[in-house]
């Protein structure tokens, strides 16, 4: 099992963080969180694999998992980067809903 973990920047204060296990060149299973800079730094969203389905989790501050959503029927390559697509475009919204709730 192969594990890539890497960082994407985003606006100031926000970055990507992204974890993947491949075996022979297939994704077997992924994490992509959105991170807040703090003391320490805080996860507002994150897509993976968990549940063997990837799904979107959206949180808040003081409610924790405000919603899971299922990606059923998208392979894991096109999850990863629906993934880290959304994440890159949105990542001011999921502040707004994770400070809001």
């Amino acid at each position: 099992m192969r594990l890539k973990e890497f960082e994407i920047p985003l606006g100031e204060g926000f970055y990507i963080a992204v974890e993947i296990e491949s075996l022979a060149g297939q994704i077997v299973s992924f994490v992509v969180r959105l991170m807040k800079r703090a003391d320490p730094d805080v996860n507002i969203a994150r897509y993976d694999t968990a549940h063997y389905v990837p799904h979107r989790d959206v949180l808040g501050r003081k409610k924790g998992q405000l919603r899971k959503d299922w990606l059923a029927g998208m392979s894991l390559k096109d999850a990863l980067q629906f993934a880290i697509n959304d994440l890159r475009l949105h990542y001011e919204r999921y502040d707004q809903i994770y400070e809001s709730n």
